[in-house]
């Protein structure tokens, strides 16, 4: 009865109120909203539930789901890391593949708010932990936490390897590490931020004497052994374990260029681009979502709320994106950095400007979702 009794003790205190249930909501009205946008864009022949999500790369993990990788048949597809069509294969045994997507998406969102909100309450008041979530959900980019995408599942992911980190169990940080890892490119970043707090626990004597000490660093070492599993299927499927590099250029045009070039790029395009709803979403928003990097950026070095983690963490996840030479999707990756959100947290003392800033982004984000689900381009 302990195990029931701790869960009912759960449901009743802040973290399932103030992040939990928010994020059911979310999933379900942003699911719910889908449909009509959906509905309203289509009135002649009625919306098909299964077309509402079903666009851009959401065909492509569909596709390994079903047919795996291949060096001759879609061999873009490589570029898209293992772990979410595995676990979607997995649970097609019992549904159909496009509804256990949503549901790992849908899971992974709670569990990515639950995590962040317990992330800032190790250092932050309960405002700025709800203003986090807060942010989190109204985000612009949100509306692919609860498509079938990698966001929610990376973010879960990531941030529960912080949280773990910050606990000093670094077995079970690094174990989430490699899911990031096996999830997104970017989950490698997570290294140095994991390094950081197995060092720091180690130092504060949390590690135990002797050979135990060195074992957090090894397990704050587990995101690379993912990385080393995807360069794995890489050369079983091709021959060559920098085989998606290829891809990237061949298939994605995504290559590496100096920052400023990447962001003088989206200057131009922003100055010189046709007004229209491309120009919004390939030019304006990534500019903007670089904008909101590098603030993250800097406030990871100087708050008080910030840790060296968080700062190695953002600034690796910014440099590292200024160098793409076709940052479309920049608005959809700032999602796995979490920072962002602790940032933005902050903004809790002044309720009234965090209320406005908080609306006007989930208005954004809403018009984005119709995009998205009536085949437009949104990240």
């Amino acid at each position: 009865m302990r195990p029931l009794a701790s869960a009912r003790a759960w449901l009743r205190g802040d973290e399932a109120r103030d992040a939990a249930l928010p994020a059911v909501l979310f999933v379900a009205g942003i699911h719910l909203f889908a449909v009509v946008a959906a509905a309203v864009a289509t009135p002649p022949a009625g919306v098909d539930l299964r077309a509402v999500w079903t666009h851009w790369d959401v065909g492509q993990y569909l596709g390994i789901v079903a047919d795996g990788y291949s060096a001759t048949t879609s061999p873009e597809r490589i570029v898209f890391f293992p772990l979410y069509p595995a676990l979607i294969r997995l649970g097609s045994a019992l549904a159909d593949p496009l509804l256990v997507a949503s549901a790992i998406s849908a899971v992974a969102t709670v569990a990515g708010a639950v995590g962040l909100y317990r992330l800032a309450r190790m250092d932050a008041s309960r405002s700025v932990a709800r203003w986090s979530v807060v942010f989190l959900l109204a985000y612009p980019a949100s509306f692919s936490l609860v498509a079938p995408y990698t966001e929610a599942l990376f973010l879960a992911a990531a941030t529960w390897s912080l949280v773990l980190a910050r606990r000093s169990a670094m077995a079970r940080a690094g174990v989430a590490g490699f899911l990031a890892a096996l999830t997104r490119l970017q989950g490698i970043l997570l290294v140095p931020s994991l390094v950081f707090e197995a060092w720091r626990g180690r130092r504060s004597g949390r590690s135990g004497r002797s050979g135990r000490a060195i074992r957090p660093l090894l397990w704050a070492l587990l995101p690379v052994a993912a990385f080393g599993l995807y360069l794995g299927v890489n050369v079983a499927v091709f021959g060559d374990p920098l085989a998606f590099l290829r891809m990237q250029r061949e298939y994605w045009f995504h290559e590496n260029a100096m920052p400023w070039v990447v962001v003088g790029g989206l200057v131009n395009g922003v100055v010189a681009g046709p007004r229209n709803e491309e120009w919004a979403t390939v030019f304006v928003a990534p500019l903007l979502a670089f904008g909101l990097l590098a603030v993250a950026a800097v406030w990871s070095v100087v708050s008080r709320r910030s840790r060296a983690s968080y700062a190695a963490y953002t600034i690796l996840t910014l440099v590292t994106l200024l160098t793409l030479t076709w940052p479309i999707s920049v608005p959809r990756y700032v999602i796995g950095v979490v920072p962002v959100f602790l940032m933005l947290g902050g903004l809790a003392r002044w309720p009234v400007v965090a209320a406005v800033l908080a609306l006007v982004s989930a208005a954004c984000m809403l018009a984005l979702t119709a995009i998205f689900v009536t085949g437009g381009w949104a990240f």
